[in-house]
């Protein structure tokens, strides 16, 4: 089994990594937004949650468009900071199309093309914990 992933940070905070600038796009109005990086470094853990890992490199191509209008979610800081309402954004239902690959030493992988039909994808943003 193979984890491309950036682990888990002192903080607790999982599964997230700091991007090129650039990697991420949203047009003017919001309706449209896409992942491009190719060649990013992440560890290979092969389990999850564990500290043996090798360096490893991927490929992600994602765009997002939106197709419903924006609908307001959350309660901000009207709410304690420990409650599961304790964001607030606004999401539109989206379509997501996209293609992606790694590859490390000894072993590749690459996809066909990726389609969020019939799943679910979103297009929005949102504030959370501390950025409240």
């Amino acid at each position: 089994m193979h984890d491309f992933n950036p682990g888990i940070l002192q903080s607790g905070l999982f599964w997230t990594m700091q991007i090129p600038d650039g990697s991420f796009t949203v047009n003017s109005d919001g309706s449209r937004a896409r992942l491009r990086v190719a060649d990013l470094p992440i560890p290979d853990t092969f389990f999850f949650s564990n500290n043996v890992s090798v360096a490893a490199e991927i490929d992600v191509d994602v765009r997002w468009r939106a197709n419903s209008a924006p609908v307001t979610r959350g309660f901000g800081d009207t709410v304690p900071s420990d409650d599961f309402g304790a964001f607030l954004g606004e999401f539109s239902d989206a379509a997501a199309r996209g293609t992606g690959g790694g590859r490390e030493t000894g072993f590749s992988f690459t996809t066909g093309g990726l389609d969020a039909s019939g799943f679910f994808a979103e297009l929005g943003y949102e504030r959370n914990g501390v950025f409240l």
